[in-house]
């Protein structure tokens, strides 16, 4: 069994062992559980083209951040969120924690993205929503620093950053 075989089958092993709480947290974090989980072969092919694309966003000046917003204040995230629904309503890639071994997530649109999570709803603190092209995402960290919990919002691409407050 050749190398790449041997690590997809394992990845997939550990995608099944972790399905429950990959359901549990998508369920707390898409307002209406309209979602699809795509294959691991289509989110590798996707998620190539999001680092690739990332590449690109980096050399480029469409770019926005919002840093250390208490966690509990959440009126950036949902204007945000509301902004890109007006100039985006495509449906969204989400990543999460577990999407590397249980598969991307599509969403309808991103108002469909529950704002209002609580802070463990996400095992890994790191949320991440593409539009379909991978060419423009909102990246949601959330973190917790001296028993205070925060959050950082990094817009990228020319479209989605025009949506910031």
């Amino acid at each position: 069994m050749n190398n790449s075989r041997l690590q997809s089958l394992l990845r997939r092993n550990a995608g099944q062992r972790y399905m429950a709480e990959y359901l549990t947290e998508l369920s707390k974090l898409i307002t209406n559980n309209k979602f699809k989980i795509l294959n691991l072969e289509e989110s590798d092919i996707i998620s190539k083209s999001m680092m690739d694309n990332h590449e690109k966003l980096l050399f480029k000046k469409d770019y926005w951040e919002c840093r250390n917003t208490l966690f509990t204040q959440k009126e950036i995230l949902k204007g945000i969120i509301t902004k890109i629904q007006l100039a985006y309503s495509a449906p969204v890639y989400m990543s999460i924690g577990y999407s590397d071994m249980c598969g991307l997530v599509m969403i309808e649109r991103i108002s469909l993205f529950n704002s209002d999570f609580e802070f463990n709803d996400e095992h890994s603190g790191l949320i991440v929503l593409y539009d379909k092209s991978t060419s423009n995402k909102l990246v949601i960290d959330f973190y917790e620093e001296d028993c205070m919990f925060f959050y950082d919002l990094q817009l990228f691409g020319e479209q989605w950053v025009k949506c910031r407050e």
